[in-house]
């Protein structure tokens, strides 16, 4: 586990327990983590002889599984959602004898951001209709939101469209989430000819920003 000065606070469902009993949901296509920032490298030799080395460090994680996006679809609102996503990931790259320790400075410095394809928030929902026939405790596993969409798309009640829309709307508002749901939202409006001109501005504004500040 990373050491951190703050623990986040914890999700009340761990997607990451159907993981843990080797139960996952393969997406067709992936989102992609990125982070990168100052850490505290410590390393344990095994003779009680540990070093500390402080350093910038770059990740770049593949999630590829409908648990490890609801994993990083729960920090979403988050009051720590970077701490939370941070320690997501460095506990995803830590060898054996390494953790790594992030201190609130260097925390300020860490760009974290998670993003898909408008092709992958498609494939995410492609997955999750086609849910059938799975195990029932791999749903448990899931935050209640998410396996209430599943259950929705399985029996009817929703499109894959209508679920599509309502997690691109969530996270195009969060901060830990790239702009792969503004596109992803965007397409899906624009499929069933609703009006994207204001969506499309604050996009826009949002890219021009963005570039301002490279």
């Amino acid at each position: 586990m990373s050491r951190a000065d703050e623990t986040a606070a914890q999700p009340t469902e761990t997607p990451d327990e159907a993981q843990s009993i080797g139960e996952t949901t393969p997406l067709p296509r992936r989102f992609l983590a990125t982070a990168s920032g100052p850490v505290d490298r410590i390393t344990d030799y095994g003779d009680e002889t540990t070093e500390r080395v402080h350093a910038d460090i770059s990740i770049e994680y593949s999630i590829e599984t409908l648990e490890e996006f609801a994993t990083f679809w729960s920090f979403r609102d988050y009051r720590s959602w970077k701490r939370a996503a941070l320690e997501a990931l460095l506990e995803r790259q830590e060898p054996d004898a390494v953790t790594y320790a992030v201190d609130e400075d260097d925390l300020e410095k860490w760009d974290v951001t998670v993003d898909g394809r408008v092709e992958a928030f498609a494939g995410l929902v492609e997955t999750m209709a086609d849910y059938t026939g799975r195990d029932p405790s791999c749903r448990d596993a899931l935050p209640h939101q998410i396996a209430a969409r599943i259950n929705a798309l399985t029996d009817g009640r929703q499109t894959t469209d209508d679920v599509l829309t309502e997690f691109a709307d969530e996270l195009h508002h969060a901060e830990l989430w790239g702009l792969g749901a503004h596109l992803a939202l965007l397409n899906v409006r624009h499929a069933h000819h609703e009006p994207i001109e204001q969506q499309a501005a604050t996009l826009a504004r949002t890219l021009s920003d963005d570039g301002g500040e490279e």
